[in-house]
């Protein structure tokens, strides 16, 4: 088994198509951010377009939509591959239970990836039933059932502290291993760490806001508070000095989507992996 795991791994490292389709496959995870960012600043503007499903719907309509949002669930795909390799054979350069923490982050990252595909693809066939995947759909059938309110509350921590976590790494800098010699040494490593810095801090801000719309909604068992991003940050406008939190949240996730792209220029090789 060990050398099935090391050969898997040695193979993806070496492989340039491979590494040339992870790097396209976060260039459209860095649009995906970009999309976030401005339905969040629309929301504040209060502009037609509420959220970033419909963004993306939006651009379906354009003449240049299609192919692009093909070739994002194509990247998702590639991206989620990526992961299940990383989260089978990877980390190996690590021991004990931090190879396990992270392996089971990468696991959850493909299921992040796996999402975005299916949902990309089903727009694009013009499939039907968004709603009923919907967070507040899904909320309601979890308080259906018996300890559903303990269970969405434990749902809602748990997003909460994959928030915690995003921000502490983009705090502390560690996202800077991911990338290659060349960013890590040079002057472009400065703005590269701002961007960051900046987007992880944001995405942990926004999966904190997330968790706690969800808890709410356990603890008032209304399904009716739950709901995604956008749902959250709609709300958050409404509290005092609350739009100024959103757009600095937009600002920062589309920080992020511009970290991803600086990351798809310079990812490092040993990454294809871990």
């Amino acid at each position: 088994m060990d050398v099935s795991a090391r050969s898997v791994e040695s193979s993806a490292r070496r492989s340039t198509l491979f590494d040339r389709l992870v790097r396209c496959g976060l260039v459209g995870y860095g649009l995906l951010h970009l999309i976030v960012g401005w339905v969040s600043v629309t929301l504040v503007r209060g502009g037609h377009q509420r959220s970033s499903q419909g963004a993306l719907e939006h651009l379906a309509h354009q003449p240049y939509g299609v192919p692009v949002l093909a070739a994002m669930a194509v990247g998702f795909a590639v991206l989620a591959v990526w992961q299940a390799i990383a989260a089978s054979v990877g980390y190996r350069h690590l021991e004990g239970l931090r190879r396990h923490v992270m392996r089971a982050g990468a696991a959850c990252r493909v299921v992040t990836y796996g999402y975005l595909c299916v949902s990309l693809t089903r727009m694009l066939l013009g499939g039907e039933g968004q709603s009923g995947s919907s967070p507040r759909h899904t909320s309601a059938g979890v308080l259906a059932e018996p300890f559903g309110r303990a269970v969405l509350g434990v749902g809602g921590l748990v997003v909460a502290g994959i928030g915690i976590g995003l921000a502490v790494f983009g705090l502390r800098k560690e996202f800077v291993d991911q990338l290659d010699e060349e960013a890590r040494d040079s002057a472009r490593r400065i703005p590269i760490v701002l961007v960051g810095q900046v987007g992880y801090l944001a995405k942990g801000v926004a999966f904190l806001v997330i968790g706690g719309v969800i808890c709410w909604a356990a603890a008032t068992d209304d399904a009716r508070k739950a709901g995604g991003l956008d749902q959250s940050l709609a709300r958050l406008v409404s509290v005092p000095l609350g739009a100024v939190a959103v757009v600095a949240i937009g600002v920062g996730i589309a920080c992020f989507g511009i970290y991803l792209f600086a990351r798809a220029r310079h990812l490092a090789p040993r990454t294809l992996t871990s």
